[in-house]
């Protein structure tokens, strides 16, 4: 029994780590978004496209092609999961009901371009969102 524990100490302390290091998902926005805040049917409506501003800046949703914080926020908040919601996307782009995400590689460069982008919110890690506002949890 106490060599059970001497081994699976250790991964305990590594989950707990790991899970202090990260923070929960949410939807952030360029410094000019500072002062707002949505609720969930808010955060959702942006998301989906059903609003297009916040406050006097008109949305530019940023995504990254894979991400957990995103997958979850997403799928709390949308009921989505990342490809169901690049599937949406596509859908109201192809029949003219809205511009289409800007996607990018990594959750790092989704909050870059999110803070060099006047209107622009991305949903991610808080931990990663520094420096952006953050609009929902």
């Amino acid at each position: 029994m106490k060599s059970f524990l001497l081994r699976i100490l250790p991964v305990a302390i590594a989950v707990a780590l790991g899970s202090a290091l990260h923070g929960a998902p949410v939807l952030a926005g360029h410094s000019g978004l500072n002062g707002q805040s949505l609720d969930a049917e808010g955060a959702k409506s942006v998301l989906l496209g059903k609003r297009v501003t916040i406050g006097d800046a008109r949305v530019v949703i940023v995504i990254a092609k894979a991400s957990a914080a995103q997958d979850a926020f997403l799928q709390s908040h949308v009921g989505m999961n990342t490809s169901q919601f690049q599937n949406h996307w596509r859908r109201l782009f192809m029949t003219g009901g809205g511009s289409a995400p800007k996607i990018v590689e990594t959750e790092a460069d989704a909050c870059k371009a999110a803070a060099e982008t006047p209107g622009a919110v991305v949903v991610a890690d808080a931990a990663a969102a520094t420096g952006l506002a953050v609009l929902a949890n």
